[in-house]
């Protein structure tokens, strides 16, 4: 995930968001609300919360769940944060911390640490701000984030450029890169920032400003909305200093707009106490204390903050400058705890220089003589050497007001000693020079202790630093004016490119819309175009074409098979669908017929006049019409249309992704058509076939009760001939014991031969009606497989015998399964009757046997294999395929193994397949589950 995404990235993930539903779009609108956590604080906390109700729904995993919500409890903390509300910011912090650990997830702790480095500079706590990104740091590195890295480092950099803006030097500006012309936009600004904040500490005003304004355009592009107000207040500030207020005051209200637009109560206020700061040394008293008061009445401007503590000692400063004393020493008097409770060692200084100060301007001097002499000692442990200057001249003046107070005459005074030590302690600083006021001060001491040479001196030094002041200042509002144009140059030419990039993206972007609009057809043409019924073909059609086209009303109107009329096979108007009524072909008022009779498309963008088109009844006013025909080949065979409300709704892509549709929906329409009639016939055939099996089937049963039926006739009509002889006998008086016993067994071996006739001719009705009822009801029961086997052979026997085939059967009896035996029965009699008619062509005599055995618990393998001439790897392969025969002309119909796959992969739940070597016969495998499902 980009910790800070680029303009263009945002723009991509909003399309996105726009064009996809909510589900498809999860990823995206998690990246969206994480980009836009600066740009749009509330924006993306309603985004965060969106994403946290839809990742339930999501099919994430549960570690990648958890990735994102603390990713969501790192975004709100960053919120809280901007808000000023640091509590619930570190509790974010603490929940997100968890989750990151748990994961181990080393991008999501370096992004942690970042956002505490944040929270400890709003505190004022240096010392943890650098600790903080020195674990982001380790922790970009340890997952090898070179972009982080090289953000966190910069970031570094510039912290320690506030404590020991030589050592920062010393240690980073060989080690960071020197330019960010080759560097990413995100890193780029943080160096930037890095390099101007290190130009501005070393008095290099120009190079700072040209590093600042890059960097702050850098900021502005990749979302680092915090750092982008942060280079405008510096930008305002280093103006102030080269004398250039118009333009410092423009930057100052730039970053204050930026603040007042965030709403982010300590960035708008740091942007007021800088503004007044301006103010103040613009000598704008009135307008710099106005500012700096509104900055200390924000409420959520946090107690410790250093904002607060630079406002103080600003409103400080400006009321010094007014002479208002007791409200300086207030404002220094609030400062000294803060600046004492965050270690701000030079805010404390400042303090003990205005309480002197202010204390003088109230006339007490023992106090104004106390603070003095605390600011000098602090002052000279800190080596703050230009801070020792300033007290130094506070406590001249001190003596002075003293020597007043006591009315000592001049040339008895003192003021005049402490005078000579602050300029003696300037000259002793590299390239410092001492203020004009303190020089003409010292002058008017001098002289009036009569010392007026020195005063001569000093005050004739005092007039070329006036002299050096002015050029200063002249050539600083040159350079200034200088700088200002080259920024203006420059951000004309940053405009310019920028226009430029905007327009190449947008170019890129529609290519790829195109690209992906295109791809987009093409899987929704597949879609449909593998549907071979008409109502699935318009159910994916009407499911996909409104991320497409703005058509809220949308129809298929088909022609008829005689060609007369048009009738109207789909309609959806709103969500509803309708149905309307047939149009004749010779209207000549109806669009769709004059769209199917001309071939070609029609577009209107206003409602259809009386001359155009006929209304139907009942439907809602349309503005913009779209009618395209539906060919294939040269056939024409019907019309789509849709309509929307609005006007100019149909462009010219908008026509090129309906006609392409048209052409899917014309080729599925055309194969459900003629899906349905091969169905038809496919019917027809299984009928026939299924004639042909019960023809063969009656002529089976026939031959074998011929013999049982036959044997009893016989028999029965000797014994009845055999029954009268014997009666004659008996009428006639010459019946012998011998005689007797002779009819009696020749008539007990007859019922015999009938008894067992009979039973054999009993059991081959029970057996074939059995096959009858499993063959016509498909009922499921639990059965023997052997007992069908046994079935399945008698069936077949006269035509095993007449084709000289031997059938065996080698199932154990304890075989059985839960299923559809009548439709398992099909399968094994289609497979024998398959060897018999292609196995042994050409070939005397044969073997086929129907074998089986137990897989494991859950399934059982049945196979029918014969000795016969085997077939061929091509026709293998094929051999399932509706309508494939070897035979075709010669009785085959090509359905037989096709209808045995569909009932065992379907009804039966199995699989079969076939192996075969040509000369060596073949083998058919079916594998069932012992319960069919």
């Amino acid at each position: 995930m980009e910790f800070f995404a680029t303009d263009s990235s945002v723009s991509a993930l909003e399309q996105s968001l726009a064009q996809g539903a909510v589900l498809d779009t999860l990823p995206e609108r998690l990246l969206l609300a994480w980009a836009l956590r600066q740009r749009d604080t509330l924006r993306a906390l309603e985004l965060a919360q969106d994403v946290e109700g839809l990742i339930s729904a999501s099919d994430w995993r549960e570690p990648q769940r958890m990735a994102v919500r603390g990713r969501l409890s790192l975004l709100r903390a960053e919120a809280h944060l901007l808000f000023a509300e640091l509590d619930e910011a570190q509790l974010h912090m603490k929940q997100a911390g968890q989750v990151f650990a748990g994961l181990a997830d080393g991008s999501g702790l370096a992004d942690l640490h970042w956002l505490r480095h944040y929270l400890a500079a709003d505190r004022g706590d240096a010392a943890g701000l650098k600790d903080e990104l020195k674990r982001a740091i380790a922790c970009a590195r340890q997952v090898r984030d070179p972009h982080r890295l090289a953000l966190l480092e910069a970031n570094l950099a510039r912290a320690e450029v506030f404590s020991d803006p030589v050592a920062a030097e010393r240690e980073w500006a060989a080690r960071l890169p020197r330019d960010s012309a080759d560097m990413p936009l995100m890193e780029g600004a943080a160096l930037e920032d890095f390099r101007g904040l290190l130009a501005a500490m070393g008095g290099h005003y120009l190079a700072s400003i040209q590093a600042h304004s890059k960097a702050f355009e850098l900021s502005l592009h990749t979302g680092q909305i915090r750092r982008a107000i942060t280079l405008a207040t510096n930008l305002g500030h280093t103006y102030t200093k080269m004398s250039d207020f118009q333009t410092a005051m423009e930057w100052l209200r730039r970053g204050l707009d930026l603040a007042r637009a965030s709403r982010w109560p300590n960035l708008i206020a740091l942007c007021l106490a800088h503004t007044g700061e301006a103010l103040r040394r613009l000598g704008q008293l009135g307008d710099a204390r106005e500012l700096l008061q509104e900055c200390l009445q924000l409420l959520a401007l946090p107690p410790e903050a250093r904002t607060r503590a630079l406002a103080l000692s600003y409103l400080g400063r400006t009321e010094l400058d007014s002479r208002q004393g007791v409200a300086a020493q207030a404002a220094f008097a609030q400062l000294q705890p803060l600046a004492e409770a965050s270690g701000s060692h030079d805010l404390l200084t400042d303090v003990r220089l205005g309480l002197a100060r202010a204390a003088l301007l109230l006339g007490d001097l023992p106090a104004a003589r106390r603070q003095a002499e605390l600011g000098l000692a602090m002052a000279r442990q800190q080596q703050e050497p230009d801070k020792e200057v300033d007290l130094l001249w506070a406590r001249a003046e001190i003596q002075q007001a003293e020597d007043l107070a006591l009315q000592r005459p001049s040339e008895a005074g003192t003021a005049l000693v402490w005078y000579e030590r602050a300029l003696q302690r300037a000259g002793s600083l590299e390239a410092y020079t001492p203020q004009v006021r303190l020089l003409d001060a010292a002058a008017k001491a001098s002289a009036a202790q009569g010392g007026f040479e020195q005063a001569y001196h000093w005050a004739q030094r005092a007039n070329e630093l006036r002299q050096r002041s002015f050029s200063e200042e002249t050539s600083r509002r040159s350079s200034a004016l200088q700088v200002h144009h080259q920024i203006e140059r420059a951000r004309a030419e940053s405009e310019h490119l920028r226009r430029l990039a905007e327009s190449e993206a947008a170019r890129f972007q529609l290519l790829r819309d195109s690209h992906e609009v295109l791809q987009r057809l093409g899987s929704i043409g597949q879609e449909i175009t593998n549907e071979l019924e008409a109502d699935r073909v318009f159910h994916v059609m009407e499911r996909h074409i409104h991320a497409l086209l703005d058509a809220p009303c949308m129809s298929v109107y088909v022609l008829d098979e005689g060609g007369a009329q048009l009738y109207c096979a789909f309609g959806m108007e709103d969500g509803q669908p309708f149905i309307d009524p047939p149009i004749a072909m010779s209207s000549e008022r109806s669009l769709t017929v004059r769209c199917l009779r001309e071939r070609r498309e029609y577009l209107m963008n206003q409602p259809p006049g009386e001359s155009v088109g006929e209304q139907v009844p009942g439907t809602s006013e349309l503005k913009s019409l779209l009618f395209a025909p539906l060919v294939v080949g040269e056939r024409a065979i019907g019309v789509m249309t849709i309509q929307s409300p609005r006007a100019e709704a149909y462009g010219e892509r908008q026509q090129v992704i309906f006609r392409t549709l048209c052409s899917y929906i014309a080729i599925a329409l055309d194969n459900a058509d003629a899906y349905l009639r091969v169905s038809e016939l496919q019917r027809q055939l299984m009928a026939q076939e299924k004639l042909a099996a019960l023809g063969a089937m009656v002529a089976g049963v026939a031959h074998e009760l011929n013999t049982p039926i036959g044997n009893s006739l016989l028999i029965a009509s000797t014994l009845l001939g055999a029954t009268e002889e014997f009666s004659q006998q008996v009428e006639q008086r010459v019946l012998k014991r011998s005689d007797w016993m002779q009819y009696a067994g020749r008539t007990r071996d007859g019922l015999e031969v009938i008894n067992r006739s009979m039973q054999t001719a009993a059991s081959l009705v029970s057996s074939f009606k059995q096959v009858a009822v499993d063959r016509s009801s498909e009922q499921r029961r639990e059965f023997s497989l052997r007992e069908l086997g046994e079935q399945c052979l008698q069936t077949l026997a006269l035509q095993l015998r007449q084709a000289g085939l031997e059938a065996r059967l080698t199932l154990v009896p304890e075989l059985s399964i839960d299923s559809f035996p009548g439709p398992l029965g099909q399968v094994l009699i289609i497979l024998v009757n398959n060897a018999m008619a292609h196995a042994f062509e050409g070939r005397a005599g044969g073997q086929v046997e129907i074998g089986g055995q137990a897989l494991d618990g859950e399934r059982v393998q049945l196979w029918v294999q014969d000795n016969g001439a085997g077939m061929a790897a091509e026709v293998c392969a094929r051999i399932f395929e509706p309508f494939f025969t070897t035979k075709f002309g010669r009785g085959g119909s090509g359905l037989g193994l096709s209808i045995a796959h569909n009932i065992v992969s379907t009804l039966l739940g199995g699989r079969i397949s076939v192996s075969s070597t040509p000369g060596q016969g073949s083998r058919f495998l079916i594998e069932l589950p012992r319960r069919a499902p």
